[in-house]
């Protein structure tokens, strides 16, 4: 879902604001006018907003609602500023970001020429992800430390996730395997990478589960990789933390549940090269499997046939014929 607005009138822009921060207040600049270049695009879970302010303003939020919400500044942007429980912090582009916390007022400044970017995701979403990664429910809010440096490996990481993520949204989705697999890469390293209390449950050693969880994950995906499936799909079926799942699949099979997935899926995509159709090609069958680039794809599918797609492909088309 995708929504732009470019106007003059705080009243005008609110209400669209207003569904990513319920009970928001928007404000010129002290002394100016007010024009706004507003952008949002949704989908699933999270969503994306981009303003554009030319004369500057100001956002005041007594309390977040039900999201968590990233917040930095686009390129060429001035400063922003950030005020969170009397604590002032900055938006700089391409260094400093801001996480803001459900339930936790916030006000942000905007300053003249300024382009503010926000990432939001629902609450609901992101407490689940951590909830499945660990095995604990968090009580209450995840209590992220607001500031964010993205020049640093784990916060630069995040944030061209974020910009990958929003590359794919706005965009004709080419396959159903590749979004699903961006919000879970992303889901992760929000919980993974901005300091939070806990991060402790993640560091200590996952429980040790039996092999029959191991079996029951095999199952599934077995049953399901032709299906934009997502690792919270293969927990819920094995019925164990994703990291003891994790541990117990590396242990048994030496990878990870969702290598193995991929391996399901080049599997798939050999046996539709294998016998294929008047219209197939090797990207057209990358991209319906979840490879969202085709040099990868031909790179992977080398390594597990010992030959090329296309060349697959040749043979498949020369069976046919016969």
């Amino acid at each position: 879902m995708k929504t732009h607005l470019r106007t003059t009138d705080p009243d005008e822009l609110l209400p669209a604001y207003a569904r990513l921060y319920p009970g928001a207040t928007l404000r010129p600049l002290s002394g100016t006018a007010f024009r706004c270049d507003f952008g949002a695009t949704s989908a699933g879970p999270v969503s994306f907003v981009a303003g554009d302010w030319d004369l500057g303003g100001r956002v005041e939020t007594a309390a977040l609602g039900d999201r968590y919400a990233l917040v930095f500044g686009g390129e060429g942007s001035g400063d922003g500023e950030v005020e969170i429980r009397s604590q002032r912090l900055l938006i700089a582009p391409g260094t400093r970001a801001v996480l803001f916390v459900p339930g936790r007022p916030a006000n942000i400044t905007m300053p003249v020429g300024s382009k503010g970017r926000t990432f939001t995701i629902e609450r609901s979403a992101l407490e689940a992800h951590f909830a499945m990664l660990t095995g604990h429910a968090s009580r209450g809010p995840i209590a992220f430390d607001p500031a964010l440096d993205l020049t640093t490996g784990g916060g630069a990481t995040l944030h061209g996730i974020v910009r990958l993520l929003r590359e794919e949204i706005e965009r004709p989705a080419d396959s159903p395997f590749v979004r699903p697999r961006l919000f879970d890469v992303l889901l992760t390293a929000l919980v993974t990478i901005p300091r939070h209390e806990g991060l402790r449950l993640l560091e200590l050693p996952p429980p040790r589960v039996a092999p029959a969880v191991v079996r029951r994950a095999e199952e599934y995906i077995a049953a399901h990789a032709g299906e934009a499936i997502r690792l919270s799909d293969i927990v819920a079926a094995a019925g164990a933390p994703a990291r003891s799942l994790q541990a117990a699949f590396r242990a048994a099979r030496g990878m990870t549940p969702m290598e193995f997935l991929k391996m399901r899926r080049l599997e798939q995509a050999h046996h539709m090269l294998l016998a294929p159709r008047p219209e197939t090609t090797v990207s057209g069958v990358a991209a319906v499997m979840g490879f969202r680039n085709a040099g990868r794809f031909s790179v992977e599918y080398r390594k597990r046939f010992q030959e090329s797609p296309s060349e697959t492909l040749t043979r498949g088309r020369v069976a046919g014929a016969r």
